[in-house]
């Protein structure tokens, strides 16, 4: 360890890196895009080799368009899209038979980029993002609001069925 922490390059597989703090613990993450990484674990509790064949997995995954932690200890399960297909699509024809056409097609053109991804990675912090993100295009608050709440829709169904713990958007802050 040094003053200020250091990463080590793998020579093997570019992305792959060994981060070294100034209290001697050592992480291992994958790096990709711009300045991004993900936490693999640390290192003792993972082998090198583990962590590489980790490290292949997510990059893996966001070469393919998925969530970087897609099929990675514990993300696997239904994804938005099972979910919206099995429970939710039954669910709307039923409950809001007048709306649902319009309520579907909006999820597939707004959301549809995340019906591949597992429920855990839709967070707090990916829809805040998502939100700035459309707030930055020019869409108006309300806009936002109403697709937020499409979205609130099929999580507070997955939440009522036990798929997951909590819908996130429910502590988003609200577009003003």
């Amino acid at each position: 360890p040094t003053k200020k922490p250091f990463e080590i390059y793998d020579s093997r597989l570019p992305g792959f890196t060994l981060r070294v703090q100034p209290t001697g613990v050592r992480s291992y993450y994958a790096r990709f895009g711009r300045s991004r990484r993900i936490a693999l674990g640390k290192a003792g509790t993972l082998l090198p080799d583990e962590a590489r064949e980790k490290c292949q997995k997510v990059l893996g995954n966001i070469a393919h368009g998925r969530h970087p932690l897609h099929g990675l200890s514990g993300t696997d399960g239904p994804t938005l899209g099972q979910i919206i297909e099995d429970t939710y699509v039954p669910w709307v024809k039923a409950n809001r038979p007048r709306t649902a056409t319009n309520t579907l097609e909006k999820l597939n053109r707004i959301f549809g980029s995340w019906f591949a991804e597992p429920l855990s990675a839709i967070t707090i912090e990916r829809i805040e993002s998502w939100k700035i993100r459309r707030l930055n295009a020019g869409r108006a608050a309300t806009t936002i609001l109403r697709d937020m709440f499409t979205l609130s829709s099929v999580l507070s169904r997955a939440v009522r069925l036990g798929k997951v713990t909590e819908n996130p958007i429910r502590r988003v802050e609200k577009p003003r």
